[in-house]
């Protein structure tokens, strides 16, 4: 049996297709202007739209859209396109064309500018719940992590973030890199506290969750300051709770914390965590 996804221009439409296909053709006509400012105006208005009218062939037409936008626009208009993909999560998995969608935002993942690939970076770990198993994007990550451009590297640890929620195999096979960078001297402190978090989903096999364990504890008296600890004690919690098996020994680290750490924000997150 055939099916054939009926377009919005095909004849017989209820009114909210109707008024659905004239607010996209609405916006199309924005997003063809020559003008960034009415470009950015009809972008911004997708996700009340996908509200309205959460129908799978608008959003899959519209996210199409979207993606030559991103592919052909500026870095502004990209920052724009990258707002709605977070914005409309929930509306995702009604793309219905998502090899043409990555295809075209992953383009400017070649670009000689290193802001237009952090924003690709950033739009498509924005998405990852729907292409959780992609190698090419998976490398991408991986070979900007090692970038000497700091807005580069941030967006590829956002990505790795989402990534790694998403897919077992990109969070084991990630586990050894990011575990390199956090103990690496090169690392900003800033970014290792971005970095720790990625290593809560290091859970999906015991010897992984062991050594990733190891590495939060050593971290702690070296890095004695506020932010880490905090940041450190959360992330051993979020992997204990994944794994059960190291609870007992979670529990007995944090009642440590509780007792001996005076700073009130310490004890806070400890009584969080337990």
């Amino acid at each position: 049996m055939s099916v054939r996804f009926r377009s919005f221009s095909d004849g017989g439409l209820g009114e909210p297709e109707q008024d659905a296909n004239s607010a996209l053709t609405e916006l199309d006509k924005g997003l063809r202007s020559g003008r960034v400012g009415e470009q950015c105006e009809a972008i911004v208005r997708f996700p009340p739209l996908f509200e309205k009218y959460p129908f799978p062939i608008l959003i899959n037409s519209s996210f199409l859209k979207l993606a030559d936008v991103f592919r052909v626009g500026n870095n502004f208009l990209r920052l724009w396109v990258l707002r709605v993909c977070q914005q409309s999560e929930k509306h995702l998995d009604k793309i219905l064309n998502v090899d043409e969608f990555v295809r075209r935002v992953f383009s400017v993942i070649h670009s000689n500018d290193p802001v237009a690939r952090a924003l690709t970076l950033r739009t498509l770990g924005s998405v990852a719940g729907i292409i959780p198993e992609r190698q090419q994007v998976h490398h991408s990550i991986r070979r900007s992590l090692d970038s000497h451009d700091t807005v580069e590297v941030e967006a590829a640890v956002y990505a790795a973030m989402q990534f790694a929620a998403q897919s077992k195999s990109f969070a084991v096979s990630m586990c050894n890199k990011i575990s390199h960078m956090i103990q690496g001297l090169a690392t900003p402190a800033h970014m290792k506290l971005q970095l720790i978090p990625i290593l809560q989903h290091m859970h999906h096999d015991t010897s992984t969750a062991a050594m990733v364990r190891q590495l939060c504890t050593d971290l702690l008296p070296k890095y004695p300051a506020q932010d880490f600890v905090l940041v450190t004690l959360r992330t051993l919690t979020q992997l204990a709770s994944a794994t059960l098996v190291e609870i007992p020994n979670q529990v007995e680290l944090l009642l440590d914390y509780l007792v001996n750490d005076p700073r009130r924000e310490v004890q806070c997150c400890v009584l969080q965590c337990l």
